[in-house]
């Protein structure tokens, strides 16, 4: 059987997600979200969002390099791989309210604009801890790895 470019050379197809992030988070660089803890809001730019999300594939993506030659389940590197690309994209490219808005003026919300507002705040952080639930299988593709080996 065999194996795709996604499974073989995990480290280069997020090094070449990484580009594509980076210039839709500055074409998208003054839209913003903002996330509810407790009775706190703290807004959030999307190109700081990007640049924490490439962060993290910048580092897994050295882990993958580093475990080159290790062997481990290639369907669970192609499904770190394949995740963690889709939902830093979605996250890039589609959350966010652009600037001068309701929320950014203080003026009054209508139910609907209240009710989308609540829907994308509840979709971001959806995505991210989707996000963070996927990175766990890298966590288990390196002890795979590590384990096979030993």
């Amino acid at each position: 059987m065999r194996k795709s470019f996604i499974q073989t050379k995990p480290h280069l197809v997020l090094l070449l997600a990484c580009p594509i992030m980076a210039v839709i988070a500055w074409m998208r660089r003054n839209y913003s979200v903002d996330v509810q803890l407790y009775d706190t809001f703290y807004i959030l730019r999307i190109d700081l969002i990007a640049e924490f999300l490439i962060t993290i594939i910048l580092i897994t993506s050295l882990l993958y390099w580093l475990t080159r030659n290790r062997t481990g389940f290639p369907q669970l590197t192609a499904a770190h791989v394949l995740a963690t690309i889709g939902i830093a994209l979605y996250i890039t490219s589609t959350m966010g309210y652009p600037p001068n808005n309701a929320v950014d003026t203080w003026s009054t919300f209508s139910p609907q604009q209240y009710k989308e507002w609540e829907d994308m705040r509840v979709r971001f952080v959806g995505a991210v801890v989707t996000f963070g639930a996927f990175q766990l299988l890298l966590v288990v593709n390196l002890i795979v790895k590590w384990l096979k080996t030993a």
